[in-house]
């Protein structure tokens, strides 16, 4: 797609959105508007932080997009956004170096 600068199985990245291609199970696109995004941050996730979870949330303060493989994984990134539900939205890309890139760069920039 024309302007994406960052694109997985998960999630893609554009200049001014965050595409999530499995929002809730493995359907369900939702985009993000990176206008509501105020800071991008990397967590280590543990056995009870987020490591576990597949999707959903069990508040209403964090939400994690559908990624089965995130209990492999051991560090998320994190969108603080102005959201009054799921504040946190946890990010597990395939490649979380470059996506935390391109998402610092793009967050910072606005």
């Amino acid at each position: 797609m024309a302007n994406t600068l960052y694109n997985d199985k998960h999630i893609q990245i554009f200049p001014d959105k965050i595409r999530f291609k499995s929002w809730c199970l493995p359907w369900g696109k939702k985009d993000v508007m990176l206008s509501h995004v105020r800071k991008v941050s990397e967590k280590k996730m543990g056995l009870l932080s987020g490591r576990l979870r597949i999707s959903g949330s069990n508040n209403f303060r964090d939400w994690f997009h559908f990624d089965a493989s995130r209990p492999t994984k051991s560090k998320a990134i994190v969108l603080e956004t102005d959201y009054s539900v799921y504040k946190r939205l946890w990010i597990t890309p395939e490649k979380h170096s470059t996506a935390f890139n391109v998402l610092k760069k793009l967050v910072n920039s606005n």
